[in-house]
C-alpha cells in the first residue's frame, strides 16, 4: 500500500472519506449508567477525532455537543447541568440536548442573536443499556436504524462490555483481532498453569499453526474461515467475522458470543469495546463486568476525566507492557501477563501510532486482512463518488451474524456447519449473502 492510501485507510477527521463513512454509522457512545443520573456531571469524549460532550438532562434525553461554547469557545465539560440544557460558567449561555440556544442571560431580552445561535450537536438514541451517537449527514426521520447485532439486542441482564483505549489507529488495532495465524504465537504458553479460557480448542491452535484461509466478502463485510488439522479424521474451523464499518467477531466459549467494537477516539487512539452476549441466560455479575480472563493482575489505572483518562491499563508501553525476560523462558511466549488484551497492544502499539503500510510485506496468511481494507476503503469511496449508501447502514438485520467455531469430517463444508450454527440465533441468508461478483478465495 502507498502512502496515500495508508492515509486513506487510516484518517478519520471531519471531511476525510474514510471519516465520512464511519459518520454515516451509528456510533456506540457509552453504557447508559455512565449517565445514569438527569442533571448529572457532564463527561468529556473523544470521538472521531472531535472533543465532545456528554449529558444527561433533566427529562432523560442524552446529549452530545462540541465541547467549545460557541460564544467564546470555552469548554462546556465545566457548565452546569440544569432545568433541560447545560449552561456555560462563563457567560451563562444554555443549550439544550439538539444544540438550541434556551437563554442569554448576558444579553438583552430580545437578543436576536439567540434564535439563531446553535451549538454543535449530535443525536443520540439509547437501547438496552446503550446510548449510540449519530455524526452523519442525516437527520430527524431519515436518521437509519440502529444495528442489530446480537449485543445490542440482547438485554443489559445478558451481556458485558470491557472498555478499554490502544494508543494507534484504529485499523491497525482491528486488522489484529482479524488475524487468526497470530493466535498460535502471540497468546500461546509454555505450560500448562495459568487462567484456563474454557475454550475446547485452544490446544489446537498452539498445535496448528498455519490455516489454511477462505475470504469471502459478504453483504455487509467480510468473512473468513480459518481451517487447522486434528488428530483425528476432523478439521477444526474458526470463523470470524468483519461487519462494516468497525465490528469483529470472533469465537467465544463459555456459551457466550463476542463481538468487538473499534470506536476511532482520533487517528491515534482507539477505544475497543470488547462485548458479549448470552442468547439463554442471564450473566453473573462477575461475567457482567467483562473482566475474566481479559484483565490482568496489574488491572487498570484510576480513570480521571481526561479526554483519554478511562480505560487505561496499567502494563502499557511506558513500562515494556511488564515484560518478564524469565516468564518468556518459562511460562509464556511473550513473557507478558496471560491476558490478550495486553499481549496485542504491545505489538499493534510498537508499530507506531500509525503503522507505515508502505513497508509491509503481506503473505498468504494476510488475504482476510487485504480483504478487509479492501472493503473499506471501497465502501467509502462509492460513498464520496457516487453517494452510495453504505452496505448496512439501512439494513440492520445484515449484523444477524457473530464468529464461531466447530469441528467438521473431513470433506465437509465448513460454510454449512457455520450456518447451521448461525440458525440457532438468526436468519442464515444475510449472513452468508456473498456479494454479487465474489467468490471464496483462499
Amino acid at each position: 500500500m502507498d502512502e496515500a492510501g495508508n492515509l486513506y485507510l487510516t484518517n478519520v477527521n471531519t471531511g476525510s472519506p474514510m471519516g465520512r463513512l464511519l459518520r454515516s454509522y451509528w456510533i456506540p457512545l457509552c453504557h447508559s449508567e455512565d449517565l445514569s443520573e438527569p442533571d448529572g456531571a457532564p463527561v468529556r469524549v473523544r470521538l472521531l477525532g472531535e472533543s465532545l460532550v456528554a449529558f444527561r438532562d433533566t427529562e432523560d434525553r442524552v446529549g452530545l455537543l462540541d465541547h467549545n461554547c460557541p460564544h467564546r469557545g470555552a469548554s462546556l465539560f465545566y457548565g452546569r447541568n440544569e432545568e433541560g440544557g447545560l449552561r456555560c460558567v462563563y457567560h451563562g449561555w444554555k443549550f439544550d440536548v439538539e444544540g438550541k440556544c434556551l437563554d442569554m442571560p448576558n444579553e438583552p431580552g430580545d437578543c436576536p442573536l439567540q434564535r439563531k445561535v446553535r451549538a454543535a450537536a449530535y443525536p443520540c438514541r439509547e437501547a438496552n443499556g446503550i446510548v449510540w451517537a449519530y455524526m452523519g449527514e442525516k437527520s430527524g426521520a431519515e436518521l437509519p436504524p440502529l444495528p442489530a447485532m446480537g449485543w445490542a439486542l440482547a438485554p443489559v441482564e445478558r451481556k458485558s462490555t470491557l472498555r478499554y483505549i490502544r494508543n494507534c489507529n484504529w485499523v491497525q488495532a482491528m486488522e489484529g483481532d482479524f488475524d487468526s495465524s497470530h493466535l498460535g504465537f502471540l497468546h500461546s504458553r509454555l505450560t500448562s498453569d495459568g487462567p484456563t479460557t474454557g475454550d475446547a480448542f485452544r490446544p489446537i491452535l498452539a498445535e496448528y499453526r498455519r490455516p489454511l484461509l477462505e475470504v469471502a466478502d459478504t453483504a455487509v463485510g467480510v468473512m473468513y474461515g480459518a481451517g487447522r488439522g486434528t488428530a483425528g479424521t476432523e478439521q477444526y474451523w474458526r470463523v470470524t467475522q468483519f461487519q462494516l464499518p468497525f465490528y469483529t467477531s470472533v469465537p467465544a466459549y463459555d456459551g457466550l458470543n463476542r463481538l468487538k467494537i473499534w470506536v476511532p477516539m482520533d487517528n491515534e487512539h482507539v477505544m475497543i469495546w470488547e462485548a458479549n452476549w448470552s442468547p439463554e441466560r442471564d450473566l453473573t455479575p462477575e461475567e457482567r463486568r467483562g473482566h475474566k480472563g481479559r484483565v490482568g493482575p496489574s488491572g487498570f489505572l484510576p480513570d480521571t476525566d481526561g479526554w483519554y483518562g478511562r480505560g487505561n491499563f496499567a502494563a502499557r508501553a511506558e513500562n515494556d507492557y511488564l515484560l518478564d525476560r524469565q516468564r518468556q523462558k518459562a511460562h509464556n511466549f511473550t513473557g507478558m501477563e496471560d491476558t490478550t488484551p495486553i499481549q496485542d497492544a504491545a505489538m499493534q502499539e510498537s508499530m507506531g501510532a500509525i503503522v507505515d503500510r508502505t513497508k509491509e510485506h503481506l503473505s498468504a496468511s494476510d488475504a482476510a486482512i487485504i480483504r478487509m481494507r479492501r472493503k473499506l476503503m471501497q465502501a467509502a469511496e462509492a460513498l464520496g463518488l457516487e453517494a452510495v449508501t453504505p452496505p448496512g447502514v439501512d439494513e440492520p438485520e445484515l449484523y444477524n451474524g457473530h464468529g464461531d467455531q466447530m469441528l467438521v469430517q473431513d470433506g465437509g463444508c465448513w460454510k454449512s456447519s457455520y450456518a447451521a450454527l448461525m440458525a440457532q440465533h438468526y436468519l442464515p441468508e444475510p449472513i452468508l449473502r456473498v456479494a454479487a461478483g465474489q467468490s471464496p478465495a483462499s
